[in-house]
């Protein structure tokens, strides 16, 4: 067997609940080791993982880490890079590439990046002169001429990278996967509970969900039917404020709860038990949007059939009309329509769910997509080492 070839992965933060995808990465190459450096090291009870690289708590270690964040660049970090006999850098998002620069460059190792949403078309808008992100605009020139390869979450992202500038040649789309559960068949549900997962900020059309709630109350009332549905809201954010305010004045709170984050294995016993999972996903005024959205495909590997919008890589995740269905951007009549037509026919929803997760395992198994990945980090190796002999 040959000897694994070795990526040092670059994650800002390490490993928080809505980068799980990160973690599953690291823990399941087959030819691959991966090390991976980060500034903040988060939950590592619940995502154990040995090989990684943090500053130390001392005070040059946290000197140090001011000075990689301020310039981003760290003696002690090349020293661990050079040492460390790695055959290509990789990252996740586009402002954490930002941290692997200079590091590449001096070691003159191929660099593959993945952008997953916000971190690409955040640079076509005014959001990019926020003091947060302007260090990002301001490189993101240097940033494109240095990858060697660009990974896009959604085919919608590897258009617009594209349209940035990032030759064409070395965009690639790759869709993260997940883990298949052992189900042979959907678990009895009660055909009553719907479910939505996220932060709570406006790209995740919470307030839609919400709206097309109550419009399937009204439209129970009108048949003079007794509304029994519940609504799980999964998730923390900025708007989860403004979602309680509208549950509480549409006298909604016996049939909404707000959950918060929750450990992964609490989520997928949720979605497991729910009838109907809910992406109503928009562009927000920011420019913000998604890619494509992991817990679509985690539903569906669970036979759940999925309501979501025509956004970003979602309508490669759900067939409209065979696995779930697919609605326009803030349209909460069409979604309030797409739940009642769910809920009311079980054999629609039975077969949607049945044949989502063939569409999941099929396309979408994490295992595979690794396998993927794996054969983008030989390419780009290959082409590297090419072009120096």
């Amino acid at each position: 067997m040959s000897e694994k070839r070795k990526v040092a992965l670059f994650s800002t933060n390490f490993c928080p609940y809505s980068q799980t995808f990160v973690y599953d990465e690291v823990t399941h190459h087959e030819r691959y080791i991966a090390d991976v450096y980060t500034i903040n090291r988060m939950n590592a009870d619940r995502f154990p993982y040995d090989r990684v690289f943090e500053f130390d708590k001392s005070l040059i270690g946290s000197i140090e880490k001011h000075f990689y964040r301020i310039f981003l660049y760290s003696p002690f970090r090349q020293y661990q890079l050079k040492r460390g006999n790695y055959d290509l850098i990789a990252a996740h998002f586009g402002p954490g590439s930002l941290y692997t620069m200079q590091f590449a460059n001096a070691t003159n190792l191929p660099l593959v990046t993945t952008f997953h949403g916000y971190d690409v078309p955040l640079l076509m808008t005014a959001r990019r002169f926020h003091p947060q992100f302007w260090r990002y605009w301001y490189l993101s020139r240097w940033m494109l001429n240095r990858i060697d390869r660009f990974l896009a979450a959604s085919d919608e992202l590897h258009d617009l990278l594209v349209e940035l500038g990032a030759p064409p040649e070395k965009v690639k789309t790759w869709c993260l996967g997940v883990k298949i559960p052992a189900l042979d068949a959907a678990p009895p549900r009660t055909g009553k509970n719907l479910i939505q997962c996220g932060r709570f900020v406006e790209k995740k059309g919470f307030i839609d969900t919400l709206q097309a709630f109550a419009n399937v109350r009204k439209y129970y009332a009108q048949n003079g039917r007794t509304f029994d549905l519940h609504l799980s809201l999964v998730g923390d954010g900025p708007l989860l404020p403004l979602c309680r305010r509208y549950v509480e004045r549409n006298d909604l709170s016996n049939n909404v709860s707000f959950l918060g984050a929750i450990p992964q294995d609490a989520l997928f016993e949720r979605i497991t038990q729910s009838d109907i999972l809910l992406c109503p996903s928009v562009i927000a005024r920011n420019g913000d949007r998604e890619s494509g959205i992991l817990v679509a495909k985690e539903a569906g590997a669970r036979f759940v059939p999925v309501i979501g919008t025509r956004h970003g890589g979602i309508p490669s995740i759900i067939d409209d009309g065979k696995t779930g269905f697919l609605v326009d951007e803030r349209s909460p009549d069409q979604i309030a329509q797409k739940i009642i037509q769910l809920l009311e026919n079980d054999e629609l929803r039975r077969n949607m769910g049945i044949a989502a997760r063939h569409k999941i395992s099929t396309e979408y198994d994490l295992q595979e997509r690794i396998r993927v990945l794996e054969t983008h980090y030989d390419e780009v190796i290959d082409e590297k080492r090419a072009q120096t002999h």
